[in-house]
């Protein structure tokens, strides 16, 4: 099941969306359902993810400052 949403892009990005689906031989409709999936999918992670990390805060759970210094030296080595 589908159903039909329209919307309104600036005149630039429709030109570029246009030389896009030209260039990939491909549907602009479905580039822009896989853009979207991708979207919603980075945002739903993003936001369990902020969840958990606010419930871990709540019940006091926190990185050891061993913890801490592990991260800061292999990112910053």
């Amino acid at each position: 099941m589908s159903t039909t949403l329209s919307i309104r892009l600036p005149d630039e990005m429709k030109e570029q969306l246009d030389a896009l689906a030209k260039i990939s031989h491909r549907r602009k409709s479905d580039m822009l359902l896989g853009w979207i999936n991708e979207k919603l999918d980075l945002e739903r992670w993003q936001l369990e993810e902020i969840s958990k990390g606010i419930e871990e805060a709540d019940a006091g759970l926190f990185a050891s400052e061993e913890d801490r210094q592990a991260l800061r030296k292999k990112w910053l080595s």
